[in-house]
């Protein structure tokens, strides 16, 4: 009777243990289930994306299949990824243009030093840059980042051009006293910065306009996730955005905290990539949009726990334990007892050592929808 008593018992906990693991997996996230990576995209046809995590050329895979299947306009702006050109989307059969016209034409004198004395601590650099646009002034070149480029700051070619012009001598005369062994210096300084600006102007590509006209892709190289480049661009996007313009953008490895991403233009969908695009924003809130997620493997485990915890979220855990004794009372026999008892923690959906060991061209997806799982893009 003992032993079938016990066998009973066996059976009942291994029948509980069971129910127990199968509910803890409808809850957990099912890291081992393969979705495809194009269900995925159909999927997430209207979504706004985030991606963080992998290589450079692991996000450009995504990116590619991502703008392939949008029906409009797509902008994308990179910060020297390698692998999202448009002659290597145009391998692929993407029509991809390059971003071509000149970001800074258009600005105030006080915006244009804005711009270019954003990202430098070197407040002195705002006296050459002033000085700069008024030799551009008195020379009738363009008051622009170009114009303060095309002029050869180290030779003195652009002074004689200044003592050269007869209609306003005083000035010119009065620009070159100014030009003293201080503002030499910062000249060096300055132009290194003008060089860089001047290099985002690539020959050979489409304005904004066109690319809106024509649906076509557009990409553009900046230098810096937040930098002058980087906002200026941003600011004529959101100017397309809020005259109602549908279009795809793209940032990979560009991130600014500006009302195109946090807030929800529902004319705009948003890719937003990034190495880590958990470090954006101390506490996550990167975007007020409802996002699909794609993450791959990241080497930061910080990374990995923050985006576990903020974006795969928490369940209750179940855990069953069974303990075994046995009582005697005086002159009665031994009584012996078994009982199963079954507790509940809260536990991570999506464990972080997943995230940081998930291999090479694969990535955790969750879509809006509920579809979860992992793909792979190899």
């Amino acid at each position: 009777m003992l032993n079938i008593l016990s066998t009973l018992f066996d059976n009942n906990e291994t029948y509980l243990s069971k129910h127990v693991a199968g509910i803890n997996r409808t809850q957990a996230f099912p890291a081992r289930k393969q979705v495809n990576s194009e269900e995925f995209i159909r999927n997430t046809f209207n979504d706004s994306i985030i991606v963080s995590g992998g290589s450079d050329e692991e996000r450009s895979v995504l990116i590619l299949g991502l703008t392939r299947s949008s029906q409009d306009c797509v902008v994308i702006i990179h910060n020297g990824n390698r692998y999202i050109t448009a002659e290597r989307l145009g391998r692929y059969g993407i029509n991809a243009s390059h971003w071509s016209e000149n970001i800074y034409s258009g600005l105030s004198k006080t915006r244009l030093l804005s711009i270019l004395t954003a990202d430098n601590a070197d407040t002195d650099l705002v006296f050459f840059y002033s000085y700069a646009l008024e030799v551009c002034e008195v020379l009738n070149k363009p008051m622009t980042v170009q114009g303060m480029y095309s002029i050869d700051w180290l030779g003195i070619g652009w002074q004689q051009e200044l003592l050269a012009v007869p209609s306003n001598r005083d000035r010119a005369i009065d620009l070159l006293n100014r030009f003293d062994r201080n503002m030499a210096e910062r000249a060096v300084k300055g132009i290194c910065r003008l060089e860089r600006l001047s290099r985002g102007n690539t020959i050979g590509g489409v304005s904004i306009s066109e690319g809106f006209n024509n649906g076509k892709v557009i990409i553009k190289e900046v230098y810096g996730s937040n930098s002058a480049m980087s906002k200026q661009c941003l600011e004529i996007i959101q100017s397309e955005a809020e005259r109602g313009q549908n279009f795809t953008l793209v940032l990979d490895d560009v991130y600014i905290d500006a009302p195109l991403i946090r807030d929800n233009f529902r004319n705009v969908r948003l890719i937003l990539s990034g190495a880590d695009v958990s470090q954006y924003q101390d506490n996550m809130k990167i975007t007020n949009r409802a996002c699909s997620i794609v993450v791959f493997n990241h080497s930061n485990y910080g990374s990995c726990k923050a985006i576990s915890e903020n974006w795969f979220g928490e369940y209750d855990r179940l855990y069953s334990e069974s303990s075994s004794g046995y009582s005697k009372s005086f002159l009665e026999p031994r009584t012996y007892n078994k009982s199963v008892t079954v507790r509940q923690n809260r536990d991570t959906r999506l464990k972080p050592e997943m995230i940081a060991t998930i291999p090479f061209g694969c990535a955790f997806i969750r879509s809006r929808n509920g579809l979860e799982g992992y793909i792979s893009l190899a």
